[in-house]
């Protein structure tokens, strides 16, 4: 059956839920034969970043096993990039594969070709081994990225582990470099200890625009990437051709007053339906999506965004035991208004959160 959809996701789509009209359209379900079939066209999205960077981690500790796949996670992330790049919409990104365990150009940063970002990843190592050289990584990256123009999304992935030990830590790695540079970062963590995991915790902390994302999450919940490379445009809508059943529960944004991150005492009664309806459907989940107006600088609303989220998240989890497994926050400013910044009520419109669930 054929749906209208608001939103997408980077390169692969996700099961989600739409909003109330009277607001905004929300997320729902793109997928791979929407992009092959051209029903999505370039037209309809937005580029967030002009370049795309992955540092890909070829340690020793990928070879660790993923869940019950009978794959470590090294296979696992290779077959996930191979099956993604089949159909990630050629925007006019350029792109960079990296292996940093230790250096080695697999793709140097050149415009977007799907066929030869898949002869690259052809030459992937069979097997992952040696140490995480995490420090050396983020210094040779500075190299690459100060040859670029434009946003660049940094997708990383590593255990939060390092054998160099000279020299700043990685934490002030990352800083120094989303200061001098126009980069944020996606950190994709396999840490599997507490050490590491604090180390991660330090690196998403920087910036607003620096993001820990669990392997798990990120292989299997691709929603994660909406706003990475591309979004839909505000008030878009497409015609899908994905046939997936959906059960019936509409949630209005919520909306915000300026400068503010508190749920108006109006609004609860959406967070409270949500919540009822995700404890009668325990394979849900839910994605949050945070929104601020063009008033402020850019990297305060970002800021502000991530807070709304995390308040309704908050909200699930407090007054409801919603388990934070299964919310997904996601923050992009000022990105992409729905309405016009500059009345009164497109700014209004515009302080949100949007709301989707998937799993259904």
């Amino acid at each position: 059956m054929k749906r209208s959809i608001f939103i997408t996701t980077l390169i692969c789509g996700v099961i989600l839920m739409g909003l109330n009209a009277t607001t905004a359209q929300a997320f729902e379900v793109l997928t791979e034969e929407d992009f092959v079939q051209n029903i999505v066209v370039k037209e309809q999205l937005i580029k967030t970043a002009d370049n795309a960077i992955i540092l890909f981690d070829t340690s020793g500790s990928m070879n660790d096993p993923y869940l019950d796949t009978k794959m470590s996670r090294y296979d696992v992330a290779k077959k996930t990039l191979k099956e993604r790049n089949a159909y990630f919409p050629d925007l006019g990104h350029n792109i960079g594969l990296y292996v940093y365990t230790p250096w080695t150009p697999i793709y140097p940063v050149q415009p977007y070709n799907r066929e030869k970002i898949a002869k690259a990843l052809e030459q992937m190592p069979g097997k992952a081994t040696g140490p995480t050289m995490l420090q050396s990584g983020l210094r040779k990256l500075e190299g690459v990225l100060k040859e670029l123009s434009g946003k660049t999304a940094v997708f990383i992935y590593t255990d939060g582990t390092y054998t160099d030990t000279a020299g700043k830590s990685p934490v002030s790695l990352v800083k120094e470099l989303v200061d001098k540079y126009n980069v944020c970062f996606y950190v994709i963590s396999t840490a599997d200890d507490e050490a590491s995991r604090a180390v991660l915790e330090k690196v998403g902390s920087v910036k607003s625009c620096v993001r820990v994302i669990p392997f798990k999450k990120f292989i299997g919940r691709p929603e994660h990437n909406i706003g990475a490379l591309f979004v839909v445009r505000a008030k878009e809508e497409i015609e899908t051709t994905t046939e997936t059943k959906l059960a019936g529960v509409k949630v209005d944004n919520i909306l915000f007053d300026f400068d503010k991150a508190d749920i108006r005492p109006e609004l609860s009664r959406e967070l409270d339906v949500l919540a009822e309806f995700m404890q009668e459907h325990p394979t849900t989940y839910v994605v949050l999506a945070g929104y601020a107006s063009s008033e402020g600088r850019e990297e305060y609303n970002l800021g502000l965004s991530h807070k709304r989220t995390n308040i309704v998240a908050d909200y699930l989890v407090s007054n409801y035991n919603i388990s934070p497994d299964r919310i997904e926050c996601l923050w992009f400013g000022q990105l992409n208004p729905v309405g016009d910044n500059s009345t009164t009520e497109g700014r209004r419109l515009n302080r949100r959160v949007e709301i989707a669930v998937g799993g259904l």
